[in-house]
């Protein structure tokens, strides 16, 4: 008997964050990430993103100023990642990170691809990286010889 596939979700519609400074999340979402702002949240949620071809990828939902860090040691989301156009356009926004004193978690050694991980202003875990097909990873590694990195934060070098 053949086997049936099952129906799967096409792509990930959008992320919702607990935040408790919307504006500095807006800010930070806006400015430094690049994201636009599709709703700046007034005493609603925010919304934000870049596809034309949806209401928004980010929602930051508001909580009150005292609500506790997030908690690594918990169950729950470890990261998000942001796919970036092109290596430039990551170095750009490695560069703003930087610029604007954003917490620096790491860089993931690969040959086919670049990242950054990072923190935004609530302690939420992101990763910004170009991860391009593997022909043109390949493409990229014969023109250069090797795969582009970003040039580490200090104290990751």
């Amino acid at each position: 008997m053949a086997e049936t596939k099952v129906a799967a979700p096409k792509q990930l519609g959008h992320i919702a964050l607990r935040v408790r400074d919307i504006e500095k999340a807006v800010e930070f979402y806006s400015e430094v990430l690049g994201l636009d702002v599709k709703s700046p949240g007034g005493r609603g949620p925010a919304f934000l993103g870049n596809r034309e071809d949806a209401s928004h990828e980010l929602a930051l939902m508001r909580l009150p100023a005292d609500a506790p860090d997030p908690d690594p040691t918990r169950v729950g989301m470890y990261h998000m990642a942001w796919e970036m156009e092109s290596f430039e356009a990551l170095e750009g926004l490695h560069n703003r990170l930087i610029a604007k004193g954003a917490k620096i978690a790491g860089y993931s050694a690969s040959q086919n691809s670049a990242n950054v991980m990072f923190f935004d202003p609530e302690g939420n875990e992101l990763e910004a990286l170009f991860e391009p097909s593997r022909e043109e990873a390949a493409r990229i590694r014969e023109k250069l010889g090797t795969f582009p990195q970003l040039k580490r934060a200090p104290g990751f070098d």
